[in-house]
């Protein structure tokens, strides 16, 4: 069954419908402000099995395209904040050793994952070369029409 929606790029709705459960922040008090809540989304277990099976297809094709940038850290397994960091420390260490002045700028975009622009995703899959039906499953999961134009 779900191979056989993973071929045609179908999902279907009843398993997109997501019970909202919103979750104290760490550290933050019981408030009315909707910022110290993280918003968390029950969906179907069936469709939580096909997003997960869609992600993995995803991240496969990805990595053996070699898509990514090297200095890709988010949303990816096995890196994290601290290799960011390490890679940052190895860059700059033999400047700082020559005594040289090292300008760094660093941004961190709140609610970054949320805020995703969806077209630029979509783009990014048909950039990738990511076959037709992953591509329109991703942009029915996201509740939008997507087109693949080959």
């Amino acid at each position: 069954m779900y191979n056989d929606f993973l071929k045609r790029g179908h999902f279907p709705a009843q398993w997109k419908i997501a019970k909202i459960i919103p979750i104290t922040k760490p550290g933050k008090k019981d408030s009315y402000d909707p910022s110290k809540y993280r918003p968390i989304s029950l969906i179907n277990t069936k469709g939580k099995v096909l997003e997960k099976l869609l992600i993995n297809r995803i991240m496969h094709h990805i990595h053996k395209s070699k898509f990514l940038n090297h200095n890709q850290f988010g949303f990816l397994p096995q890196k994290s904040t601290i290799d960011a960091a390490m890679t940052v420390t190895q860059s700059i260490e033999p400047e700082l050793e020559r005594r040289r002045l090292v300008i760094m700028t660093w941004l961190e975009v709140q609610g970054a994952f949320y805020a995703a622009w969806w077209p630029a995703i979509l783009r990014g899959l048909r950039d990738a070369d990511c076959s037709r039906n992953l591509y329109q499953l991703t942009g029915l999961l996201q509740g939008q029409k997507s087109s693949y134009a080959f």
